[in-house]
């Protein structure tokens, strides 16, 4: 909505999302192995979980302390998945170039060689016309007007018939050189073309490397959380008087209504800013930055089409449980923009390509951007900023998403989660 410019999707390059991906990758390596709140020696043993029970002093300060390492081992592994999404997301962008470059090679490949068998016929045809023509004009002609005794109008005849064969001849020569010259220059576009595939082909490879490796560093923070944190529950549990269950549960709906109380804070380091019009901008995933201009005032879209919105949560609701995958796609498996787009096509509705990216400006290209506190069950939620979005999920109401969220964890229904980096618009496709 900044502007009333088209935004082209390809404005957004895999390159300088991959910047991004290294130092979040660093980052959360860091969190994960370098924070001492993760080291072994620091977490709470049941012996100590037991003397902390003699006093109330001890007992609020082995709470506090739990709960501050369960915080931090949440954090590094938020911070990881983030990391994994970026790089994710930057695969997808990159694939997707290169099986577009894919696409133009082809093209123009099979235009190239049209081209060269067109140039051959003219090139034939030019030469067959040139060889008539020096026949008629030459001793030929003379002969077989000699022979005959032809008149005077016979032998005018013979010439007109002579130059017809000429002016047809010298716009055969002209037609062969031009088809010639198109079929050299399709020909050399066909080469370049080949050799961007073959480059795009190299930029996709390592970004699906990158986002493995950031994967990787997702599981491993995972698995530390997951290793230390049903302890710390169950101690926690034991100093309160509680169940472990029911601690793992108040902490979750702790941080879901402290991510409730935020507003949305992605998309401040100029990325988009919806409704009427695209935007121009670049930049890596992710918030931050100086405040978005305020938009354009644009169209707004129509109110959600029930009909299509029942169709997309009901195919969505039908994923649940499945896992996720890096490019899923369904029907098996799924990330982000895989269950986001196949739930739209399932109404009848293309919401862009497999990337969160192109969702997005496919939405604003379209004026089917809305301002988050206007969301409607269906509606896309967007979490990234700065010309590139890093994970997408379908809005079910109550300030819940229905998504596909990274790895280790299923399709899931679930709060609205990293508050700071969700677009403070949404798309909504069948507005």
């Amino acid at each position: 909505m900044a502007d009333n410019h088209t935004r082209p999707v390809s404005r957004v390059k895999p390159a300088t999302l991959f910047s991004a991906v290294a130092i979040g990758a660093v980052t959360a390596t860091t969190i994960v192995v370098g924070n001492p709140a993760n080291a072994d020696e620091d977490y709470p043993t049941w012996s100590e979980v037991q003397q902390a029970k003699q006093s109330e002093a001890a007992k609020l300060a082995e709470i506090a302390k739990l709960t501050e390492l369960l915080n931090g081992l949440r954090a590094a592994a938020e911070a990881a998945s983030r990391e994994s999404l970026i790089a994710a997301e930057a695969y997808r962008i990159a694939d997707e170039a290169h099986q577009a470059a894919i696409t133009r090679e082809s093209s123009l490949a099979s235009q190239a060689d049209d081209a060269e068998k067109r140039a051959e016929t003219s090139r034939m045809r030019a030469g067959l016309l040139a060889a008539h023509l020096a026949r008629k004009t030459g001793d030929e002609l003379s002969l077989e007007l000699f022979l005959k005794g032809a008149g005077a109008s016979e032998v005018l005849r013979g010439l007109g018939t002579a130059t017809k064969i000429g002016e047809q001849s010298q716009a055969a020569y002209e037609q062969a050189e031009q088809d010639k010259n198109a079929a050299e220059s399709l020909r050399g576009q066909a080469e370049k073309a080949s050799s961007e595939r073959a480059r795009l082909a190299d930029e996709a490879r390592g970004s699906y490397d990158a986002a493995k490796s950031a994967e990787d560093a997702a599981r491993t923070a995972v698995a530390v959380e997951e290793e230390h944190s049903a302890t710390m529950y169950a101690q926690l549990a034991e100093l309160k008087d509680t169940t472990a269950e029911l601690e793992r549960e108040y902490a979750e709906g702790e941080r879901a209504r402290q991510e409730a109380a935020q507003p949305p804070g992605g998309g401040n380091a100029g990325g988009g800013t919806g409704g009427g019009g695209g935007n121009s901008g670049g930049g890596s995933g992710g918030g931050g930055g100086a405040p978005a201009p305020a938009p354009a005032p644009g169209p707004a879209p129509g109110p959600p089409n029930g009909s299509a919105v029942d169709t997309a949560l009901a195919f969505a609701r039908a994923q649940l449980g499945k896992p996720y995958r890096l490019g899923g796609a369904g029907p098996d498996s799924w990330d982000c923009s895989g269950l986001t787009r196949a739930a739209y096509a399932a109404a009848g509705i293309s919401i862009g390509t497999h990337s969160a990216t192109n969702q997005f400006y496919t939405m604003e290209n379209q004026g089917k951007l809305v301002p988050f506190d206007q969301a409607q069950p269906g509606d896309l939620v967007f979490w990234g900023g700065g010309g590139s979005y890093y994970h997408v999920a379908l809005y079910i109401g109550g300030g819940r998403i229905l998504e596909a969220p990274d790895w280790g964890k299923p399709v899931r229904e679930y709060y609205i989660w990293g508050m700071g980096d969700v677009s403070p618009w949404v798309g909504r496709p069948s507005g």
